[in-house]
Protein backbone atom coordinates (compact mmCIF):
# COMPACT_ATOMS: atom_id res chain seq x y z
CA UNK A 1 0.00 0.00 0.00
CA UNK A 2 1.44 3.42 -0.92
CA UNK A 3 1.41 6.53 1.23
CA UNK A 4 -1.54 8.08 -0.67
CA UNK A 5 -3.81 5.22 0.38
CA UNK A 6 -2.84 5.71 4.03
CA UNK A 7 -3.21 9.48 3.90
CA UNK A 8 -6.61 9.31 2.15
CA UNK A 9 -7.85 7.17 5.04
CA UNK A 10 -6.57 9.80 7.49
CA UNK A 11 -7.85 12.86 5.61
CA UNK A 12 -11.41 12.79 7.04
CA UNK A 13 -9.99 12.58 10.57
CA UNK A 14 -7.49 15.32 9.75
CA UNK A 15 -10.22 17.58 8.36
CA UNK A 16 -12.21 17.12 11.59
CA UNK A 17 -9.12 17.76 13.77
CA UNK A 18 -9.31 14.40 15.51
CA UNK A 19 -5.94 12.97 14.40
CA UNK A 20 -3.05 12.34 16.74
CA UNK A 21 -0.08 14.70 16.55
CA UNK A 22 1.98 12.08 14.73
CA UNK A 23 -0.79 11.51 12.15
CA UNK A 24 -1.20 15.26 11.66
CA UNK A 25 2.50 15.66 11.02
CA UNK A 26 2.54 12.73 8.59
CA UNK A 27 -0.47 14.01 6.66
CA UNK A 28 0.90 17.55 6.40
CA UNK A 29 4.26 16.33 5.18
CA UNK A 30 2.53 14.20 2.54
CA UNK A 31 0.07 16.77 1.20
CA UNK A 32 2.83 19.34 0.87
CA UNK A 33 4.31 17.19 -1.86
CA UNK A 34 1.15 15.44 -3.19
CA UNK A 35 -1.28 17.58 -5.23
CA UNK A 36 -3.79 14.70 -5.41
CA UNK A 37 -4.17 14.29 -1.65
CA UNK A 38 -4.10 18.05 -1.15
CA UNK A 39 -7.02 18.40 -3.60
CA UNK A 40 -8.89 15.64 -1.75
CA UNK A 41 -8.42 17.52 1.52
CA UNK A 42 -9.77 20.72 0.00
CA UNK A 43 -12.90 18.85 -1.12
CA UNK A 44 -13.40 17.50 2.39
CA UNK A 45 -13.05 20.96 3.90
CA UNK A 46 -15.66 22.35 1.49
CA UNK A 47 -18.18 19.89 2.91
CA UNK A 48 -17.89 21.23 6.43
CA UNK A 49 -20.98 20.52 8.53
CA UNK A 50 -23.20 23.38 9.72
CA UNK A 51 -22.34 24.84 13.08
CA UNK A 52 -24.82 24.64 16.01
CA UNK A 53 -25.54 28.33 15.57
CA UNK A 54 -26.44 27.84 11.92
CA UNK A 55 -28.48 24.78 12.86
CA UNK A 56 -30.56 27.00 15.17
CA UNK A 57 -31.09 29.56 12.42
CA UNK A 58 -32.17 26.84 10.02
CA UNK A 59 -34.65 25.49 12.59
CA UNK A 60 -36.03 28.97 13.14
CA UNK A 61 -36.52 29.42 9.39
CA UNK A 62 -38.22 26.05 9.16
CA UNK A 63 -40.57 26.88 12.07
CA UNK A 64 -41.32 30.29 10.56
CA UNK A 65 -42.10 28.69 7.22
CA UNK A 66 -44.35 26.10 8.89
CA UNK A 67 -46.23 28.87 10.70
CA UNK A 68 -46.70 30.75 7.43
CA UNK A 69 -47.90 27.60 5.69
CA UNK A 70 -50.38 26.91 8.51
CA UNK A 71 -51.61 30.49 8.27
CA UNK A 72 -52.06 30.18 4.51
CA UNK A 73 -53.87 26.84 4.86
CA UNK A 74 -56.11 28.33 7.56
CA UNK A 75 -56.86 31.37 5.42
CA UNK A 76 -57.68 29.21 2.41
CA UNK A 77 -59.97 27.08 4.60
CA UNK A 78 -61.78 30.17 5.90
CA UNK A 79 -62.19 31.53 2.37
CA UNK A 80 -63.49 28.16 1.18
CA UNK A 81 -66.03 28.05 4.02
CA UNK A 82 -67.09 31.64 3.30
CA UNK A 83 -67.44 30.76 -0.39
CA UNK A 84 -69.68 27.79 0.42
CA UNK A 85 -71.77 29.93 2.77
CA UNK A 86 -72.15 32.69 0.20
CA UNK A 87 -73.08 30.14 -2.48
CA UNK A 88 -75.62 28.58 -0.12
CA UNK A 89 -77.09 31.98 0.74
CA UNK A 90 -77.35 32.95 -2.92
CA UNK A 91 -79.03 29.62 -3.62
CA UNK A 92 -81.56 30.18 -0.85
CA UNK A 93 -82.19 33.77 -1.98
CA UNK A 94 -82.57 33.05 -5.69
CA UNK A 95 -84.28 29.65 -5.75
CA UNK A 96 -88.06 29.55 -5.61
CA UNK A 97 -90.34 26.92 -4.15
CA UNK A 98 -94.10 26.70 -3.90
CA UNK A 99 -95.57 28.21 -0.76
CA UNK A 100 -97.00 25.74 1.72
CA UNK A 101 -100.79 25.98 1.26
CA UNK A 102 -101.59 25.01 4.86
CA UNK A 103 -98.76 26.94 6.51
CA UNK A 104 -99.79 30.21 4.85
CA UNK A 105 -103.54 29.46 4.92
CA UNK A 106 -103.66 30.29 1.22
CA UNK A 107 -107.19 29.12 0.22
CA UNK A 108 -108.77 31.23 2.98
CA UNK A 109 -106.63 34.26 2.10
CA UNK A 110 -107.79 34.62 -1.53
CA UNK A 111 -110.84 36.37 -2.94
CA UNK A 112 -111.87 37.32 -6.46
CA UNK A 113 -113.53 40.59 -7.46
CA UNK A 114 -114.71 41.90 -10.82
CA UNK A 115 -114.19 45.49 -11.97
CA UNK A 116 -116.00 46.00 -15.24
CA UNK A 117 -114.92 42.97 -17.24
CA UNK A 118 -111.59 42.54 -15.45
CA UNK A 119 -111.09 39.75 -12.96
CA UNK A 120 -108.95 40.62 -9.94
CA UNK A 121 -107.45 38.48 -7.21
CA UNK A 122 -107.31 39.93 -3.69
CA UNK A 123 -104.60 38.39 -1.49
CA UNK A 124 -104.65 38.95 2.25
CA UNK A 125 -102.67 37.76 5.27
CA UNK A 126 -99.49 35.70 5.15
CA UNK A 127 -100.22 34.56 1.60
CA UNK A 128 -99.33 38.09 0.42
CA UNK A 129 -95.68 37.41 1.31
CA UNK A 130 -95.14 35.54 -2.00
CA UNK A 131 -92.01 36.29 -4.05
CA UNK A 132 -93.49 35.79 -7.49
CA UNK A 133 -96.44 34.12 -9.24
CA UNK A 134 -96.16 31.03 -11.44
CA UNK A 135 -99.09 30.94 -13.94
CA UNK A 136 -100.65 27.82 -15.44
CA UNK A 137 -103.55 26.86 -17.68
CA UNK A 138 -105.67 23.76 -17.20
CA UNK A 139 -107.36 21.63 -19.82
CA UNK A 140 -110.56 19.61 -19.62
CA UNK A 141 -108.52 16.46 -18.86
CA UNK A 142 -107.19 18.02 -15.66
CA UNK A 143 -103.63 18.52 -16.94
CA UNK A 144 -101.75 21.76 -16.37
CA UNK A 145 -99.41 23.68 -18.64
CA UNK A 146 -95.90 23.72 -17.22
CA UNK A 147 -96.38 20.47 -15.30
CA UNK A 148 -95.69 17.25 -17.15
CA UNK A 149 -96.40 16.78 -20.86
CA UNK A 150 -100.10 15.96 -20.93
CA UNK A 151 -101.49 19.48 -21.33
CA UNK A 152 -103.62 19.97 -24.47
CA UNK A 153 -103.91 23.63 -25.53
CA UNK A 154 -106.95 22.88 -27.67
CA UNK A 155 -108.83 21.79 -24.54
CA UNK A 156 -107.87 24.69 -22.28
CA UNK A 157 -110.60 25.70 -19.89
CA UNK A 158 -109.11 27.55 -16.94
CA UNK A 159 -106.39 29.85 -15.69
CA UNK A 160 -104.53 29.30 -12.42
CA UNK A 161 -101.61 30.60 -10.40
CA UNK A 162 -99.20 29.25 -7.80
CA UNK A 163 -97.42 31.45 -5.28
CA UNK A 164 -93.65 30.99 -5.06
CA UNK A 165 -91.32 32.10 -2.30
CA UNK A 166 -87.55 32.09 -1.78
CA UNK A 167 -86.25 28.95 -0.12
CA UNK A 168 -84.73 31.04 2.67
CA UNK A 169 -88.19 32.35 3.58
CA UNK A 170 -89.24 28.83 4.49
CA UNK A 171 -87.03 29.13 7.57
CA UNK A 172 -88.36 32.53 8.64
CA UNK A 173 -89.58 32.64 12.22
CA UNK A 174 -91.73 35.73 11.70
CA UNK A 175 -93.88 35.97 8.58
CA UNK A 176 -95.00 39.30 7.16
CA UNK A 177 -98.69 39.83 6.51
CA UNK A 178 -100.07 42.18 3.90
CA UNK A 179 -102.74 42.74 1.28
CA UNK A 180 -102.57 43.16 -2.47
CA UNK A 181 -104.79 43.09 -5.54
CA UNK A 182 -103.67 41.36 -8.73
CA UNK A 183 -105.23 41.94 -12.15
CA UNK A 184 -105.91 38.59 -13.86
CA UNK A 185 -107.71 38.78 -17.23
CA UNK A 186 -110.66 40.19 -19.15
CA UNK A 187 -113.48 37.68 -18.80
CA UNK A 188 -115.20 38.84 -22.02
CA UNK A 189 -112.10 38.64 -24.22
CA UNK A 190 -110.83 35.36 -22.76
CA UNK A 191 -113.95 33.32 -23.36
CA UNK A 192 -111.99 30.03 -23.21
CA UNK A 193 -111.27 30.66 -19.54
CA UNK A 194 -114.23 29.17 -17.70
CA UNK A 195 -112.60 29.21 -14.29
CA UNK A 196 -109.85 30.73 -12.23
CA UNK A 197 -108.12 28.70 -9.52
CA UNK A 198 -105.20 28.58 -7.16
CA UNK A 199 -103.07 25.55 -8.02
CA UNK A 200 -101.33 23.60 -5.27
CA UNK A 201 -98.68 22.01 -7.49
CA UNK A 202 -97.24 19.99 -4.58
CA UNK A 203 -100.48 18.07 -4.08
CA UNK A 204 -101.88 18.57 -7.61
CA UNK A 205 -105.01 20.23 -6.28
CA UNK A 206 -107.08 23.11 -7.61
CA UNK A 207 -108.87 25.62 -5.39
CA UNK A 208 -111.58 27.14 -7.60
CA UNK A 209 -111.96 30.86 -6.91
CA UNK A 210 -114.16 31.89 -9.85
CA UNK A 211 -116.24 30.06 -12.47
CA UNK A 212 -117.99 31.51 -15.49
CA UNK A 213 -121.77 31.59 -15.31
CA UNK A 214 -122.85 29.19 -18.06
CA UNK A 215 -125.91 31.36 -18.68
CA UNK A 216 -123.75 34.32 -19.76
Amino acid sequence: MNNCDIVKDLLPLYADDVCSEESIKAVEEHINGCPTCRSELEKLRQNVSISPQKDGEVLKRIKRRLRIEKLIVGLISVLAICGVMIFGLMYLLNTAESMDVKKYNIPNSLNVTIHGNELYLVVDGEAAAFWHIFPTISDTDGDHMGYGTGFDREKKNGYGITFKQRKIESFAIARVEGKCEIKLFDIEKNTAMDKFFYYDDVNNKEYILWERDKND
